[in-house]
């Protein structure tokens, strides 16, 4: 039996309520649920696991998210909640609204008329950058020793010029990215690295301009692109919403896991504060550290329960002041921008 949510998919400045038509996941009704002078993006879907879904539905379901954020951004600025966000019903979309209207306000206002440009850059003929490699001093000398040498030596020498090339195409990769990055980011207000995902990727970084700036920075590109004569393959994806500057995550917490928590640091039941707490934990850490009890079996599993304990705690108390008595977490809920080491888009 699933029991009907809501899921959000973002935040724009609206006073209005409004249907945009059923584009939402799961072909959704999407509409507009204003609070005061923002408004939360949802649509009805049951309260269900993203994380249990199989991944065929999850693509599809990312792909549908994208498509009404990126809808809903032709008119709106709109700052993009945690893909996966289905919350029980209209009271608890009003109790997000409520609890994160002045930082979602403050996300609005700092986006506004801004985009994300995400540019990623590879090698337009991989093959060839790593022949120059191995025509460099170093490494061909090496490569001539092991013709010379008895098989049982030649394994050793491959693995040196498999170090080298790494060493001279990292090297080769970071000076292209340094001065790619350098020329772009004279054009953006921000900027944020993503990861690499193979060695004939250079750069695969996200960018956030002015929506004015859009030609200029597009220009830079093509600059850059006739600069490296067409050694390298930029590829640009955007207009896009500010997914990895400003996605925002709702966070909850049930008492007991935090109660468990409080008692493993030996936190008081009272207000307390994060650098309270923080202290607490690195004092703890130096005393039980693994390391100072060798042979101990139990040592690590110690180790690692304090700090869990204390992500669970500081991942509650992020303000300057936080309770930790049964009626002030009941029905607690954080609405914040999340950490952009987790932002996925």
């Amino acid at each position: 039996m699933t029991t009907e949510g809501k899921y959000i998919y973002g935040f724009i400045s609206e006073n209005k309520p409004r249907n945009l038509g059923s584009i939402g996941i799961d072909q959704g009704e999407v509409y507009i649920f204003p609070y005061q002078d923002i408004a939360a993006v949802v649509s009805d879907l049951p309260l269900i696991q993203f994380d249990s879904l199989p991944k065929e539905t999850l693509l599809r379901n990312l792909a549908v998210y994208q498509f009404v954020i990126e809808n809903v951004m032709q008119s709106h600025n709109i700052i993009p909640m945690k893909f996966g966000t289905v919350v029980q019903g209209e009271e608890e979309v009003k109790r997000i609204l409520e609890n994160g209207h002045g930082r979602i306000n403050t996300s609005l206002k700092e986006m506004k008329n801004k985009i994300e440009i995400d540019v990623v850059a590879f090698w337009d003929d991989f093959e060839t950058v790593l022949k120059e490699i191995g025509e460099e001093e170093g490494i061909k000398k090496l490569k001539e020793e092991a013709a010379s040498k008895a098989p049982d030596r030649i394994f050793q020498i491959k693995l040196n010029v498999g170090r080298l090339v790494k060493e001279s195409l990292d090297k080769k990769r970071e000076e292209c990215a340094s001065m790619i990055l350098e020329v772009l980011k004279k054009e953006t207000e921000e900027h944020h690295v993503h990861s690499i995902m193979d060695d004939s990727m250079i750069m695969n970084n996200a960018f956030l301009i002015k929506k004015e700036r859009y030609e200029s920075f597009d220009e830079k590109v093509n600059q850059l692109d006739r600069h490296f004569r067409n050694g390298i393959n930029f590829r640009i994806v955007g207009p896009l919403p500010p997914y990895s500057f400003g996605i925002f995550e709702v966070t909850k917490v049930e008492f007991r896991e935090l109660n468990d928590a409080r008692k493993i640091l030996g936190i008081r039941e009272e207000v307390t504060t994060p650098l309270e707490i923080k202290e607490i934990y690195w004092d703890l850490t130096k005393k039980f550290h693994p390391d100072k009890f060798p042979g101990d079996p139990e040592a690590q599993k110690r180790f690692e329960k304090i700090n869990k304990a204390y992500h669970v705690l500081i991942k509650y108390c992020q303000e300057d002041h936080c309770s930790f008595k049964e009626a002030g977490v009941k029905g607690w809920m954080a609405v914040r921008p999340m950490n952009r080491l987790e932002t996925v888009a």
